[in-house]
């Protein structure tokens, strides 16, 4: 017979990772894009991003509890609307511990992965473009962190 102390340890060690899991699932807007260049300087990429293309500021990012991803773009995009859904169309999410994966079938974009932290309604994206060489990185960028809030 097990010892009633070792299944009682087992029980709330399971608790405690419920409990503590990422909870993402939601709808998301983008908040921040914290790019920190190789000479160490950081940015925030997204107000550039809103003043090029407006409409950017209106994405949502649904979370659904099946692993699916949805990208919700506004009219206003125009044509662009069509592009950014069919690259996240059918995208896929999964968190493990800590880290989040993003697969998108478009495949010149690799999958990704990120250190995840849900605090509260802000969900935050790190993402480490060394542990990553496979991601395209033009700008030679070191970190690239995303924000964002809880719809």
């Amino acid at each position: 017979m097990k010892s009633p102390f070792l299944l009682l340890q087992i029980a709330l060690v399971f608790t405690y990772a419920t409990a503590h899991a990422q909870n993402v699932v939601s709808t998301w807007k983008r908040t921040a894009m914290l790019l920190t260049k190789a000479n160490g300087k950081t940015t925030d990429e997204l107000p550039e991003l809103t003043k090029n293309m407006p409409c950017t500021a209106g994405i949502t990012y649904t979370f659904v509890a099946d692993g699916t991803l949805r990208v919700d773009v506004p009219e206003s995009c125009g044509a662009m609307k069509k592009t950014i859904e069919r690259m996240n169309k059918s995208g896929r999410w999964s968190v493990s511990g800590r880290k989040l994966r993003i697969v998108v079938p478009d495949k010149s974009l690799p999958d990704s992965d990120y250190d995840l932290t849900v605090s509260g309604n802000t969900m935050t994206w790190d993402f480490d473009y060394a542990t990553n060489p496979q991601m395209p990185n033009p700008t030679k960028a070191k970190r690239l962190v995303i924000k964002y809030s809880r719809l």
